[in-house]
């Protein structure tokens, strides 16, 4: 209940700002704040008090104090909020407690990789057999946002561990988990903290609902475990490229089957299903179709729609390709593990890399060395690629994405073989760019330059 309550709002970009226009329905008492004072400046409606709610004086005039995604759990704000007993909340709770009653079935997903692709693949089968669905969360559209008076909405919500660290409430119908490794440690202070963060997902979950976990992954299987554990616990539907299991979607020498309630129906070989890179895609692609098949779309329709569905940007994009040269573009790639999935898919690798590093291991890319031949490194990380990689393949501080791809296909062009320019940066974007898109269309205008 937010009427007549005093609303504070930390953290004023999409997801702060949708949340002004929320609690104004509610309440006229709101005041904001972030530590920028050019976004403070783009909150234009004088209606809204921005005060520093790092002032105790101010912290004390809040009854709810609501925290967008990627607010560090160490901020001074949240410190004094939680000192004087103001309750904290986030968006996924907000939301999910003003259309939990309407009717609305929620998918929320979840996981290291992949969750993007799954959300947006889920919400294209929903579509594509009539069904309401709306998409939102961290894929880029705030939740708050998608606030509806429909009546039966499918709401399908990629959730990031920042939103979910903050979780209490929410209990959604289906919740997915696609893998787990480690990422955004800076942020949670520790992985288990993370992992915890993403088990927040299932915390509310009982009988009336369902968990699709991929069990390929340890910390997966893990979480799993201890749901199935449980005495109230929610259905349980496990994914497994591995495994042939019981009530499951799996592949077998390159078939889907259809195993849930244990029928074991064909539903076409994965080559005329899809046109996506790697297998972790058929991870995604099984969770997916094992939720569009819980919600009722036919094998028809999976069939005819799942070819449709062409992938995201920046994710294992390809930009365009001659008789000799590959150019694929991965800029979502923030972190080792994407861009291992990402070198796993090809040969012969011209590797284009970098960024602002997130603390994980290169180590990790060691089983990678083979298939690259060479490395052109950008941005504040370049030279400890450079002499990480040196003694592996040629590598080379390119500095930039214009002179990497200029260096990439000088060098392709002195291979007898064909080639794959990848640009896989495993590293955040934010030393150069302001986010992983901006970035991965600046490789694109340089590619679309080489090719005039």
């Amino acid at each position: 209940n937010y009427k007549n309550k005093i609303i504070g709002i930390l953290g004023l970009g999409l997801s702060g700002k949708s949340a002004i226009q929320f609690f104004k329905n509610y309440s006229k008492n709101i005041i904001a704040w972030d530590d920028q004072e050019i976004v403070r400046n783009s909150i234009l409606d004088e209606n809204i008090d921005l005060l520093d709610l790092k002032l105790l004086n101010n912290i004390k005039l809040i009854d709810l104090l609501f925290i967008s995604p990627g607010i560090m759990p160490s901020h001074p704000v949240i410190k004094l909020a939680k000192i004087n007993k103001v309750k904290i909340t986030g968006d996924l709770d907000v939301f999910w407690q003003e259309q939990s009653n309407n009717k609305n079935k929620f998918i929320v997903i979840t996981g290291s990789n992949g969750k993007s692709t799954v959300t947006s693949l889920i919400h294209h089968l929903l579509v594509s057999s009539n069904k309401p669905s709306n998409i939102g969360g961290n894929i880029g559209i705030p939740v708050l946002n998608l606030i509806s008076d429909k009546i039966a909405n499918y709401y399908v919500i990629e959730a990031s561990s920042f939103q979910l660290a903050l979780v209490k409430n929410i209990k959604p119908n289906i919740s997915i988990l696609t893998n787990l490794t480690p990422d955004h440690i800076d942020w949670h202070g520790s992985y288990k903290k993370y992992i915890n963060s993403k088990e927040n997902l299932f915390l509310n979950q009982n009988s009336d609902d369902l968990a699709i976990i991929n069990i390929n992954n340890d910390e997966c299987l893990k979480i799993y475990k201890k749901i199935n554990n449980r005495k109230n616990k929610p259905k349980i539907i496990k994914i497994s490229i591995n495994n042939k299991l019981d009530n499951t979607i799996y592949i077998d020498k390159e078939k889907v089957y259809d195993n849930l309630n244990n029928k074991n129906i064909f539903i076409g070989d994965i080559k005329d299903l899809t046109s996506l890179i790697g297998l972790h895609n058929i991870e995604n692609i099984l969770i997916s179709i094992a939720v569009a098949i819980y919600l009722g779309v036919s094998h028809k329709n999976i069939k005819k729609y799942l070819p449709t569905f062409k992938g995201l940007s920046h994710r294992l994009e390809l930009i365009y390709k001659n008789s000799k040269i590959t150019f694929i573009n991965d800029s979502k790639s923030t972190n080792i593990v994407a861009c291992k999935v990402a070198l796993n898919c090809f040969e012969n690798i011209i590797w284009i890399a970098g960024g602002r590093r997130k603390g994980d291991e290169l180590e990790y890319l060691k089983s990678n060395i083979k298939a690259i031949k060479a490395g052109y490194f950008i941005g504040e990380s370049a030279d400890e690629f450079v002499n990480y990689f040196k003694n592996c393949f040629l590598s080379k501080n390119s500095s930039n994405i214009k002179d990497a791809l200029n260096d990439a296909v000088e060098y392709a062009k002195t291979l007898n073989s064909n080639t794959t320019i990848l640009f896989s940066p495993a590293c955040s974007s934010f030393d150069q760019f302001k986010n992983y898109e901006e970035r991965g269309n600046k490789f694109i205008e340089e590619v679309n330059e080489y090719i005039k």
